[in-house]
């Protein structure tokens, strides 16, 4: 089989860092493909995955840019690995499912749908997968059905027996209960609708390009100008971040994420998080500050 697992380098790095630590246990080499101005090239990942066994990338990706990722998808199929696609969900009622575009494994973290920051965790994650792949995954399959009055009902329709029987094989031998935190998220998008995740989704792409709009009015840059994103994007501050991070936080506003701790050469580069729950008036408050 395959034994290479390819990772584009604007996939979040606490994500690539998760799959560099599991892959040497499985006998995996990891490659990353580099982002160019933002984004990925879909001809460097179809080189990068010949004899992979799937090709990972972020939709959004860490800046926040939009990937091409029908390109990407199919860029990884026609090197016969499987496209894996890692995506927020609060972003899919606005950017096309990952599904519809020819990813095999969808992924992704749910706490923006539903859960609380709560300082880091807990979290829950999620998985889905084509039909061809539904034995592979971990936990278990969950169906609709009705009884015998015709009521409508839910029972377990698959369940991957090895993890009792053979522990050498099994795909889920610890089993931690998230299902609270899986429940609120049910619940939060069950009350958005398709209508309200659609909504949620274009107030975080409105309120992000009004961010842009100031800080560039500022004086400020943007490194990924030409490119289009979601409620993330990149603004260069003109000094170290994390000294901009630090001084902001001295006048009561908490600016972003430093990338170059992450990026080498993005040291002046602040990710700016704009969601549905921030404000003009806080917008406006972090311009202020960082053109201080």
């Amino acid at each position: 089989g395959r034994s290479k697992v390819v990772i584009t380098e604007a996939t979040n790095p606490q994500v690539r860092q998760v799959v560099k630590t599991y892959a040497p246990g499985f006998g995996l080499e990891v490659v990353e493909v580099p982002h160019r101005d933002g984004a990925t090239d879909p001809d460097e990942l179809r080189a990068a995955a010949e004899d992979a066994a799937c090709a990972i990338f972020q939709q959004p990706n860490f800046f926040g840019v939009l990937e091409p990722a029908p390109d990407l998808a199919a860029a990884a199929a026609d090197a016969e690995a499987l496209p894996v696609a890692h995506v927020d969900p609060i972003s899919l009622g606005v950017v096309e499912a990952p599904g519809h575009y020819g990813c095999a494994l969808a992924i992704g973290e749910g706490q923006s749908a539903g859960n609380h920051i709560s300082y880091g965790g807990p979290h829950y994650g999620f998985l889905a997968a084509r039909s061809e792949f539904i034995r592979r995954m971990p936990g278990r399959i969950v169906g609709e059905t009705t009884d015998a009055a015709g009521n409508r009902g839910y029972v377990l329709t698959l369940q991957t027996r090895e993890q009792h029987i053979r522990r050498e094989k099994a795909t889920s031998n610890i089993t931690t209960n998230q299902t609270l935190l899986a429940l609120a998220g049910l619940v939060y998008l069950s009350w958005l609708g398709p209508q309200g995740l659609r909504e949620v989704g274009e107030t975080c792409m409105a309120l992000a390009e009004y961010a842009k709009e100031r800080l560039v009015a500022t004086g400020l840059e943007l490194p990924f100008a030409d490119r289009t994103t979601f409620k993330e994007f990149a603004v260069r501050v003109g000094r170290n971040a994390r000294d901009v991070v630090r001084d902001a936080l001295a006048h009561g506003v908490h600016p972003g994420y430093a990338l170059g701790r992450d990026y080498p050469g993005m040291d002046d580069v602040l990710l700016v998080a704009l969601t549905e729950r921030r404000t003009k008036d806080e917008i406006d408050r972090l311009a202020e500050v960082l053109a201080r």
